[in-house]
């Protein structure tokens, strides 16, 4: 009794820590529910229909920055739109056949999980996959052609609102200097971790625990908004200089470092809010020494000077703080070398726009990913087409948004799901009998979207489990919103349920039983893509050609900067690979991540040298 009590306690607590505040969580959440509500209130002043379906996906939608935005909402619109179209054109190819159909479908998802996998658009193939099944699968229900085409034709009219919505607000109230905000909320951090370890420097019988415990709950703060901001912010930068060269090399790096330290410098304070904290206080004077010469000019030959004190250290979690800002120091452009860079006159590098991946179809591994992908899809349609039960073909959604080839960032997003799928149909049941019987108006209606979409968008702006905000939209709207009139069916929230719930045992038996892709050797392949990336710097080095040089670095910042990315979030999904030998393979993940991010730190460190002293830069 007392194991099972310290268990829900311990779900509690994290639960909790994903739904605390942030700088920028307020503001944004209200921002995507006046999205919705705005979309809301014109597909009702227009009576579009499928507004439910186009509401769920707004939250698939990067709304960080106007000109991401309108990107991402063009690739939703164009999938949307070429699924409307492939579907309509195969049809009157085939003349309806059902076993024509049947094909097409596993054509489309082959082509969209392929497409996912290989290409520069991933989200545009995603949509044309999951549009297209929708449409497609309208066939099987024997319909009039003329009210299933209107059908797909009036999707697309909610999906180009929903869209126009979102991009009119994020123009409206969107940020538009994320370089200066990312550099501000970094500096942030490491101004609050200066000030919080000079506080523990005091003498624990003397200190203010009141202050202590306002900054420590500002270190938490930051410690559960994890990478999330940072890393939106980042993209945002990235997204207005696609070569990176407006970025400072190692930014990415430096965002996981930092992350890294305000978690175990929480850690570290709820020690010391309780009066236990034994470390030696010249320990905790050298980390905010260190923090406070990373805020400076030049700090980051200085932030190292701690190294003499690591034979002090009483607690893994400073020496792990310590070194992890070394590595922050070791990566940052000193003045001299933003001097040296600001007088060379360095080749222009033109991007040039390539849909697939270098590898795309040298390696086996998009291809296979895509038939695993393919075979499970089928697998439901086949299931949920035979039993005669339409209402669960969720089990197909499920497979197409939550198919990742790695089995722990796969098992991590169904746990999501389902988790989120059944808080929104809870939702959406409750709305439908407690509150529908008593609404007569649009303002009422109104609402209760927007209450449930300010929820949704909170959980989304979660650490780790922003997938459980998606689905609890997802799972909401497509029950509640099925018409212009007060829908009264609760049996459409429990089809969606068993959907998923069929689609994670499907998934599970081919992605983990029959074909399955460890974490570790998804991080093995990104350690040796990062080592490659190490020595074809130095290769070109040898060249002494400024244009090739520009070029390569710009390419390889690029693709440094994606595998750290893709680490991180397979770094979350480790601890849900469960199954034989967890343990063993928890182990190896955070060896091959310490051994990434080693080489990442060499491959930065590379090219600041090349940056500042490469005669291959100069005219």
């Amino acid at each position: 009794m007392a194991t099972l009590r310290s268990r829900n306690d311990g779900v509690l607590s994290a639960l909790r820590s994903e739904l605390m505040p942030f700088p920028g969580r307020l503001v944004g959440s209200l921002r995507d529910a006046l999205t919705m509500v705005v979309a809301v209130m014109a597909a009702m002043t227009l009576r579009v229909p499928g507004i439910a379906l186009a509401l769920s996906l707004l939250f698939l939608l990067q709304r960080e920055r106007p000109g991401v935005t309108l990107r991402s909402a063009l690739q939703i619109l164009c999938g949307c739109v070429a699924a409307c179209a492939a579907t309509l054109l195969w049809v009157q190819l085939t003349d309806g056949i059902e076993i024509s159909r049947y094909l097409g479908i596993i054509l489309g998802i082959f082509i969209a999980a392929f497409g996912m996998g290989t290409t520069s658009q991933p989200l545009f193939f995603t949509i044309f996959g999951f549009y297209g099944f929708v449409d497609l699968g309208a066939w099987d229900a024997h319909r009039s052609p003329n009210i299933i085409v209107t059908t797909s034709i009036y999707s697309v009219a909610s999906i180009a609102i929903v869209m126009a919505s979102a991009v009119a607000v994020e123009y409206i109230f969107g940020g538009r200097h994320p370089a200066e905000e990312l550099d501000g909320e970094m500096q942030k951090r490491l101004s609050l971790l200066s000030r919080f370890f000079s506080f523990l420097t005091q003498d624990p019988a003397t200190r203010d625990l009141e202050q202590l415990r306002g900054l420590h709950n500002g270190v938490v703060q930051y410690a559960h908004a994890g990478e999330a901001r940072l890393n939106q912010l980042y993209e945002r930068v990235r997204d207005s200089s696609p070569t990176l060269a407006k970025v400072p090399l190692g930014t990415h790096y430096r965002i996981g470092l930092l992350s890294r330290v305000l978690e175990k410098s929480a850690v570290i304070g709820f020690d010391a809010v309780l009066q236990q904290d034994p470390f030696d206080r010249a320990y905790y004077a050298a980390i905010a020494q260190q923090c406070e010469d990373l805020l400076t000019e030049g700090g980051a030959n200085k932030a190292q000077a701690a190294a003499e004190l690591r034979s002090l250290a009483s607690s893994s979690g400073l020496l792990d703080i310590q070194t992890e800002l070394e590595q922050y120091a070791a990566s940052l452009e000193s003045p001299e070398i933003h001097a040296i860079r600001a007088v060379k006159r360095t080749p222009d590098f033109t991007p040039s726009f390539r849909v697939f991946r270098p590898d795309a179809f040298s390696e086996p591994g998009p291809a296979l990913y895509a038939l695993k992908l393919t075979l499970a899809a089928t697998l439901c349609y086949t299931i949920y087409n035979a039993i005669g039960w339409p209402g669960i073909l969720t089990c197909v959604i499920t497979v197409l948004f939550t198919g990742l080839s790695p089995t722990g960032q796969m098992k991590q997003r169904q746990l999501y799901r389902f988790f989120g799928t059944a808080v929104g149909g809870v939702l959406a049941i409750a709305a439908e009998s407690l509150l529908f019987p008593n609404m007569d108006s649009i303002t009422s209606l109104v609402i209760v979207v927007a209450a449930v979409a300010f929820l949704a968008a909170w959980v989304i702006r979660s650490p780790h489990m922003g997938t459980v905000g998606t689905q609890i939209g997802f799972a909401f709207f497509l029950t509640t919103l099925q018409g212009f009139s007060a829908t009264t069916q609760i049996a459409i929230a429990r089809d969606r349920v068993i959907g998923v719930a069929l689609g994670v045992i499907v998934m599970w038996f081919i992605f983990d039983q029959l074909w399955p892709t460890r974490t570790s050797d998804a991080l093995g392949q990104i350690l040796r893509r990062i080592r490659s990336a190490g020595e074809n710097l130095r290769q070109v080095e040898r060249l002494h050609n400024p244009h090739e040089f520009t070029q390569t670095l710009s390419r390889l910042r690029v693709s440094v900067s994606q595998d750290l990315a893709s680490m991180h979030l397979l770094e979350s999904g480790a601890y849900f690979d469960f199954g034989p030998g967890h343990a063993r393979e928890l182990a190896q993940s955070r060896r091959l991540i310490r051994k990434i991010e080693i080489a990442a730190s060499a491959f930065y460190s590379e090219a600041l040298r090349q940056c500042s002293g490469n005669p291959a830069q100069e005219d």
